[in-house]
């Protein structure tokens, strides 16, 4: 299916690995120019070099920390810089925060706070007079189910998630005059190294000392019994920032294979 995005400009933060590697590539397969960014110089410069190689397609990179408010001014520049405007902004760097109220640290969710509730905003802030100029943006984040559906194990992820779902419906309703959509991706458990990071926790969550059996009974809390995999939801990112997606705006569109059951 053709997106009807060929020749736009695309931000990719945290782009090494994980789904955003597999959302520049998407972009880069459907002829979009992407800009993406990492904080280790390493892993950036080889995702970039290998995904050139794989699509033909036009990506830049820079080394940046989206905690950083200078480093967020300067992706969007060196952006500008390098293709001239942007058209679609992925929010897409961050973390989770799991662990139980009494594991709870002031430390701990603020770095959770600035990493995703106020990275996020500030790259918005930055890039919306540009696409609101213009009339036209996409932006994604990625901001996960804790947010709508609260569980005590994730209690420092939901509490920034839920602002962000806030975040996400009063943008929409700012932009949309100027056909700027703003939409959020709740994904559920993906086999990511993020999900790696956290097994340790999870283990002692459930209950048990092996980190495939913590697997196999996280999965088994959504429809499909299984993990998600990155390209799956960067084919839904993909999708709502194309022309196919044009009335689309303020959803947050689960993507955990069924686990959430609200009806909202």
């Amino acid at each position: 299916m053709d997106l009807g995005i060929k020749g736009r400009v695309a931000i990719v933060t945290g782009g090494g690995r994980g789904i955003g590697r597999e959302t520049a590539r998407e972009f880069l397969e459907a002829g979009v120019k992407v800009m993406t960014c990492s904080r280790t110089k390493a892993q950036i410069e080889q995702t970039c070099s290998e995904l050139a190689k794989q699509t033909g397609g036009d990506i830049r990179h820079i080394v940046a920390d989206t905690t950083k408010p200078d480093d967020i001014k300067k992706l969007v520049a060196e952006t500008v810089s390098a293709f001239g405007t942007v058209d679609i902004l992925i929010n897409n760097a961050g973390t989770m925060y799991s662990g139980r109220f009494a594991e709870m640290t002031d430390e701990g969710l603020q770095k959770q706070l600035d990493t995703k509730l106020f990275g996020f905003l500030r790259g918005i802030r930055e890039v919306a007079p540009i696409m609101r100029k213009k009339k036209w943006g996409r932006i994604v984040s990625m901001i996960g189910g804790a947010g709508k559906e609260p569980d005590p194990y994730m209690f420092g992820s939901a509490i920034t998630n839920s602002a962000l779902l806030n975040m996400t419906k009063s943008l929409s309703t700012e932009f949309g005059p100027d056909n700027v959509l703003v939409n959020a991706v709740c994904p559920g458990w993906v086999g990511t190294a993020l999900w790696r990071q956290h097994a340790e926790g999870l283990k002692k969550e459930l209950g048990v000392a092996d980190e495939e059996e913590a697997r196999r009974l996280a999965t088994r809390k959504n429809a499909l019994g299984r993990f998600g995999k990155p390209e799956e939801l960067a084919s839904a990112i993909a999708f709502l920032c194309s022309e196919r997606a044009s009335y689309i705006t303020g959803v947050s569109l689960n993507l955990d294979g069924g686990r959430l059951k609200g009806l909202w």
